[in-house]
């Protein structure tokens, strides 16, 4: 099998372009139709088709108040009593906290996560009234590790804009200099700091744009589907020595957040402020000591909410 699958990627190699990298592993075994807008509406792998949500359902399917839950250790300072009534949303690891907050939607973009943490991964998916975002090659890795009928819980497909699946890889000036992409974008381009390409979707059928967290997806996504107040949980972005909420010493994995905060992180959280005052989206940061300064996003506490 691992040498049916080398010999598939020799092939793809040499009959693309490096601006097709990304696509090397998931060809030939995935298969996907698209959308008039551009968004997976169909995927199968080796043969078998997965259902998955249309994304352009989703567009505005919601209002109000959403709690985003990441997974700075901050969240063992939050008790979790907020109505059921608002709805949650989850990343990573933040499952773990099932049994004191019912998540309605789920946000997976790390793909070294499904190996790193199949035990969580596993209630995830097993969960029926869940929503879950994730890549085309995070589906195939779940269902590598599980098969295709554990997938209980609803699947959305979203894309990294830059990488979208069997197309050519895009600069962010050639995604700028796009008339039929660039209408739904905010480009950021700050001269008096150093950052990477970075921009906000807010139409993520055509694609997220990433900045090294996926909060910062979890926003793009969270502004399409129509939430006007966001509060944010575990979002820390300091202190990376110390383990997630869910890890312990003895199981803690390695993170590249200390390294991008400066050069991608911050800018993309001051991006996303903008952008998000523009949309009129109200955000609080539960996270009192989190590295985003008040100016960023307003800090107040959890018990002050709700």
């Amino acid at each position: 099998m691992k040498l049916r699958d080398e010999f598939f990627k020799l092939i793809y190699r040499l009959t693309h372009s490096k601006r097709y990298k990304h696509n090397r592993k998931r060809w030939p075994y995935v298969k996907i139709s698209r959308g008039v807008c551009g968004q997976i509406i169909d995927f199968s792998y080796k043969g078998k088709q997965v259902p998955i949500i249309d994304l352009k359902s989703l567009e505005n399917s919601y209002s109000g108040k959403l709690v985003i839950i990441a997974s700075g250790p901050s969240i063992n300072r939050i008790t979790f009593k907020h109505s059921q009534l608002v709805p949650t949303l989850g990343v990573n690891g933040s499952y773990c906290l099932k049994d004191k907050v019912n998540f309605n939607l789920y946000v997976i973009t790390d793909i070294h996560f499904f190996s790193q943490r199949p035990d969580i991964v596993k209630q995830i998916i097993s969960n029926k009234e869940l929503l879950l975002f994730l890549q085309v090659d995070g589906l195939v890795k779940i269902i590598n590790l599980f098969g295709y009928k554990s997938i209980l819980c609803k699947i959305a497909l979203i894309e990294d804009a830059f990488k979208r699946t069997y197309e050519p890889l895009r600069t962010l000036s050639e995604i700028e200099n796009d008339s039929q992409r660039n209408k739904s974008i905010y480009f950021y381009s700050n001269k008096n700091k150093e950052h990477e390409s970075l921009a906000f979707e807010t139409n993520i059928a055509h694609g997220v744009f990433p900045a090294k967290t996926v909060v910062y997806w979890t926003l793009q996504i969270a502004a399409y589907l129509g939430f006007k107040q966001l509060y944010l949980a575990g979002v820390d972005l300091n202190n990376f020595h110390l383990p997630r909420f869910y890890e312990t010493p003895d199981n803690i994995t390695y993170s590249q957040l200390e390294l991008d905060f400066e050069k991608n992180i911050l800018p993309a959280f001051e991006h996303a402020s903008d952008v998000m005052n523009k949309l009129n989206v109200e955000i609080k940061n539960m996270s009192l000591d989190s590295a985003l300064d008040s100016h960023i996003f307003e800090k107040k506490a959890y018990d002050e909410i709700f």
